[in-house]
């Protein structure tokens, strides 16, 4: 690498502490060895200091990225991030990308029904874009135990990374809308990155916050006290009732088989759709 390139990262102009910075490359040069070889790409050295970047601005933040100590996970989740924000870069920098003005609770509801629609998957990015928000579909990593994740730009715009973890469409829209959620309601925390397992039964208040906002955006919580197919369990009353609220028949499903902690139910209607293959092809 040569050393013109180097000036282009901010965590060399940016480290006043000498020490820190020793402390920040030596976190990274732990967490990089459980990583495997052909993980981190042809440019291992470019993967570290991208890397290393995102270690130093959390700590120079007075920051913690990750939750609970996880050195192996924790090092695919650095890598992941690094490239989810090195391609919102890139992205803002090919688009015009217009100020954030906010999220309310009418616009996130907005963004859910466009879930009725499969064809609006391959258009969500330009939707949000008009809103000053950046999508990046970066596919999980094998091993990495993430849905998602969401950070501000230095412009002010959020930026909502997808790791379609998973395939399924109730996936998909819950991690969006769980991502969104947090855009409209956690705004002034996202400087620092908020990483999303929604695996984990996390009792954080911020996280149950947005689980919250998520779930009511997609279906109402007055709307789903009424929700037959919760007692019937019929496939007919789940297509009925998503027409009834507006949202695609397996967020229903999806939000059943959840409830009852029942995931044997409508596979047929979960399985469907397989996002990865709209976003990706057959990769």
């Amino acid at each position: 690498m040569e050393i013109n390139e180097l000036n282009d990262f901010p965590v060399l102009s940016a480290a006043t502490d000498a020490f820190e910075l020793y402390d920040s490359f030596l976190q990274c040069e732990k967490l990089v060895r459980n990583i495997p070889g052909k993980i981190l790409g042809v440019d291992r050295d470019f993967a570290f200091f991208k890397m290393l970047k995102e270690v130093h601005e959390a700590r120079s933040c007075k920051q913690t990225l990750f939750r609970k100590r996880d050195d192996a996970n924790d090092a695919l989740l650095l890598l992941w991030l690094s490239r989810v924000k090195e391609l919102a870069k890139i992205y803002g920098g090919l688009n015009e990308v217009p100020p954030f003005k906010g999220l309310n609770t009418t616009q996130l509801r907005e963004f859910a029904q466009l879930s009725v629609d499969i064809g609006n998957i391959n258009r969500l990015d330009q939707i949000l874009l008009e809103h000053g928000i950046l999508v990046v579909f970066e596919p999980s990593i094998p091993g990495m135990k993430l849905d998602g994740a969401v950070f501000n730009l230095a412009t002010g715009n959020p930026v909502v990374g997808l790791s379609l973890r998973y395939a399924r469409l109730d996936n998909f829209w819950f991690t969006l809308m769980h991502e969104l959620a947090h855009i409209s309601k956690h705004y002034e925390m996202l400087v620092t990155p908020i990483l999303d397992d929604l695996e984990n039964e996390d009792e954080d208040l911020v996280e149950l916050a947005a689980n919250r906002v998520a779930s009511n955006a997609l279906i109402s919580r007055s709307d789903w006290r009424s929700c037959q197919a919760l007692y019937s369990l019929e496939e007919a009353d789940v297509i009925s009732f998503a027409s009834k609220v507006g949202v695609h028949p397996a967020i229903v499903a999806g939000r059943i088989r959840k409830d009852l902690n029942r995931h044997e139910l409508f596979s047929r209607i979960v399985n469907e759709v397989n996002v990865r293959e709209i976003l990706f092809g057959n990769e």
